[in-house]
């Protein structure tokens, strides 16, 4: 009892620490997004509208259910060739060993980059008039290089292609060490029982993988449905709206047209949204695997 009582009085400031830093503020979004509190109307000083601010995010504002579409497209742009080309490359680097002692570290290094130092380096890389990734697109001319990240049709599928050059590397190296911990018997008996290479990756391999694969498209569903520093760094939003995600959407009403009130609203939202996603797919999974 008398270590409990000192583990817990050593315990007590960081809990303080935690919660003043993250509970409370989020405590106080909650509580903001059932207000009119805006800086941008004198009559709006935080008075109490219950669920006006929810009911006009879900069923009066087309601009946020827009973002919320781009949102899930971008994340769904991001995910699936990631998650593909992770386990590709591991499976080829798990047959040479040489290779993955090479190359393990490079895969690394673009997760290591800040993500604004990320679209930073790729609006410079990418822009009309001196970037150098256009002038060799331009140069094999391709029509479209000098205006890459000003192209309302493709916008997306560029950042998402950004995205997959600093977290594709890093889910070859999530997968390759889950591949390692794969035991060889199972697949010296499919070799033995006749079973070519690709039957056995797709019948032993590929199943032991499954809690792999899922953790990570979860992980990276979430980071890339979130996604606010490559995007605003690169096109704030542009052109026009097209690449406008939901954090963008939410940054501009809280901070640009000081709609705090319904900017709270909208991230509860999002946070809604993220959680069941996730606890829905969790209970999917749980249930396919029992």
């Amino acid at each position: 009892m008398r270590s409990l009582r000192w583990s817990t009085s050593l315990l007590s400031p960081s809990l303080i620490f935690l919660g003043a830093l993250f509970v409370g503020p989020f405590v106080y979004m909650i509580w903001l997004s059932f207000t009119d509190l805006s800086f941008s109307a004198a009559d709006r000083n935080g008075h109490w509208i219950g669920f006006a601010n929810y009911s006009r995010a879900i069923f009066e504002d087309s601009v946020f259910i827009w973002s919320l579409g781009r949102s899930i497209l971008f994340a769904l742009l991001c995910v699936g060739p990631q998650v593909l080309f992770g386990i590709t490359v591991a499976e080829v680097l798990h047959r040479y060993p040489f290779a993955q002692r090479m190359l393990s570290p490079l895969f690394a290094l673009p997760a290591l980059i800040p993500t604004v130092a990320v679209g930073l380096y790729w609006r410079l890389m990418l822009q009309g008039e001196f970037g150098v990734l256009s002038y060799y697109l331009s140069a094999v001319g391709l029509p479209f290089a000098k205006g890459i990240l000003s192209d309302a049709q493709t916008i997306l599928v560029t950042l998402a292609l950004i995205d997959f050059w600093q977290w594709g590397p890093f889910t070859v190296l999530v997968f390759l060490a889950a591949r390692s911990s794969i035991s060889s018997v199972p697949l010296e008996a499919a070799y033995v029982d006749g079973a070519s290479r690709w039957r056995a990756f797709y019948d032993v391999t590929l199943p032991a993988l499954y809690p792999t694969i899922f953790l990570v498209s979860v992980i990276r569903a979430i980071d890339s449905f979130k996604e606010f520093d490559k995007v605003f760094v690169m096109t704030g939003g542009g052109p026009g709206t097209a690449s406008e995600l939901i954090s963008i959407y939410t940054w501009r009403t809280a901070f640009k047209y000081w709609e705090f009130g319904f900017g709270a609203a909208l991230c509860i939202v999002v946070y809604l949204l993220i959680y069941f996603g996730t606890q829905l797919t969790f209970m999917s999974a749980k249930k396919e695997a029992n």
